[in-house]
């Protein structure tokens, strides 16, 4: 290569370089979580609506994460949530519905508004299904609108008993196709009803099912008829018992990104767990397998830490298991500002965690949740932290 050319070439490859360095420092993910109505009045008026797009503004934030489906009900009057449940009408599953009697807008719906005013200011919107296959934060009743008209849909735990996290998280059967094909639907369901959503999101519940699962008739069945008529291992540790309910879980990750990308292939698929391993032995969460796959537009992992050591200690990990399996991978971590209307965060502790993530390459970050970008402090915070707009990286 004569002197010329390897001229040329170098400075086509400085050029190339900085452009992507460039393109790098513009990007970020500045994130906030909007939990269920009883937590926040955001979309309770649509002055409250265009009050808080103009305070993600004004902070230089760029992407919402607006609950969609919890308290078995929804954000959106859902046909699909009738037809599985014993409400009679869309409006009875309707999550707003005891908050928004005197909403009145151009359009009389708060979700609509917020996704046109933060589009307006290119905020973009994910749908949130927070509850995803848990079925209630306590045991699940007959009275429950979605197992009153499936009773077979509980799931199972080794002591056949309702299968739950903790004794505080109660489950419907993920390992159900039918349980599984109603999660899809209500998914699809809130695509088409909002077809500009940038987004759809599952967290630690969404795929996700308590460890010791699997203990129903149907997953029996369904392990009996692939393992000569065995019965599944008493011990739900039980390595190969375990492998193949992840596989299941797995595999509805994949179908989930499939069926969200058919309907259009601009919507993101995000996932929002818990840290790796705990969440793979606590939840049956195999993330690193989804990001491997390549069926994770964008993992939210929930880092939520009340230590500068131990978040950073978090990240680390969470880095780590990306390093291995898809390094390319869009990333942001969850970091806790309130929780149940409390907060244990500081502002000195938020400001370290934001240094923290900037050291470890983490260009952006979401927050649990909205109403804590409203206090003075952390809104001090956070107006420093983000001096100017980036935009919103696109898988």
């Amino acid at each position: 290569m004569n002197r010329t050319l390897f001229t040329l070439v170098l400075i086509v490859n400085l050029l190339f370089s900085f452009s992507v360095q460039s393109k790098a420092a513009e990007e970020g993910i500045r994130g906030v979580w909007i939990p269920a109505p009883r937590f926040t009045s955001v979309l309770h008026t649509y002055q409250g609506v265009k009050d808080f797009v103009q305070s993600m503004d004004e902070l230089n934030m760029n992407s919402v994460f607006l609950v969609s489906y919890a308290e078995t009900k929804t954000v959106f009057k859902s046909k699909v949530l009738t037809n599985y449940s014993t409400y009679k009408t869309p409006e009875e599953c309707y999550l707003l519905t005891d908050y928004i009697k005197d909403y009145q807008s151009p359009t009389n719906d708060p979700v609509r508004d917020l996704i046109d005013e933060a589009h307006k200011y290119n905020i973009k919107v994910f749908f949130w299904f927070e509850y995803g296959f848990m079925g209630e934060g306590r045991p699940i009743g007959k009275e429950n609108p979605i197992l009153a008209k499936n009773p077979h849909w509980l799931g199972i735990n080794n002591l056949q008993e309702p299968a739950n996290y903790n004794n505080h998280d109660y489950y419907f059967n993920a390992y159900n196709p039918a349980v599984q094909n109603f999660m899809i639907e209500l998914i699809e369901e809130a695509i088409t009803l909002y077809p500009d959503i940038d987004g759809v999101q599952g967290d630690d519940r969404l795929p996700a099912m308590p460890r010791n699962s699997g203990y129903d008739v149907y997953t029996v069945s369904l392990y009996q008829s692939q393992h000569n008529g065995t019965l599944p291992p008493t011990d739900y540790n039980n390595q190969e018992w375990v492998n193949w309910r992840l596989e299941i879980l797995n595999t509805f990750a994949r179908k989930l990104h499939a069926k969200v990308k058919n309907k259009n292939p601009d919507i993101m698929v995000s996932f929002a767990p818990n840290p790796y391993p705990w969440c793979e032995e606590k939840l049956m969460q195999d993330w690193p397998q989804w990001c491997k796959d390549g069926k994770c537009d964008l993992l939210a992992v929930q880092c939520y830490r009340y230590s500068a050591d131990s978040y950073r200690l978090t990240l680390s990990e969470v880095l780590s298991y990306l390093d291995k399996n898809n390094p390319k991978q869009l990333f942001a971590p969850g970091i806790i500002l309130m929780e149940g209307g409390n907060s244990n965060m500081t502002p000195e502790l938020l400001e370290t965690q934001l240094r923290i993530n900037r050291e470890l390459g983490v260009a952006g970050e979401i927050f649990f949740y909205n109403e804590g970008i409203n206090i003075p402090s952390f809104k001090n915070v956070l107006k420093k932290a983000y001096s100017k707009k980036l935009s919103f990286p696109l898988k």
